[in-house]
């Protein structure tokens, strides 16, 4: 489910980019930009309890959406752990955030992958893999 594919220029129609990846009972999601828990709250899904997140980069407009939905997880009660996975600069990137999420009442953990690091899952793996960006990103 496309929750936002516009980028670093929101629209009044298009949000900043965030992919959610349905499979089974599986939900993944891949970028977190601002605003991604309203378009969630706005979809037929609502705002699950996320395992995981995947950032491809730290440019603002594929992260910014994540302090304050880690807050809201955590402001309705959550237990469950939460794991985000992201290329190398992950545990500096939340060094800086954690100032603006402050104390969660969950355990994250965090995952730097690099090209080819596959993550074995029940039936399916997902392998990032090098994109030319501006900054080290993965795919």
């Amino acid at each position: 489910m496309f929750l936002g594919t516009a980028g670093s220029m929101p629209t009044s129609h298009r949000a900043p980019t965030a992919l959610l990846v349905r499979r089974g009972g599986e939900r993944l999601l891949f970028d977190c930009g601002e605003g991604t828990q309203r378009q969630l709250l706005r979809s037929a899904i609502g705002l699950p309890e996320l395992r995981d997140v995947f950032l491809t980069h730290y440019h603002a407009d594929h992260y910014l959406g994540l302090p304050g939905m880690l807050k809201t997880f955590a402001l309705r009660g959550r237990d469950l752990p939460i794991t985000i996975y992201g290329p190398p600069g992950l545990r500096d990137l939340f060094g800086a955030l954690r100032r603006i999420f402050g104390r969660l009442t969950y355990e994250y953990e965090l995952v730097e992958l690099r090209p080819g690091d596959a993550l074995t899952r029940d039936g399916y793996q997902l392998v990032p893999f090098g994109v030319q960006h501006r900054v080290s990103a993965v795919g």
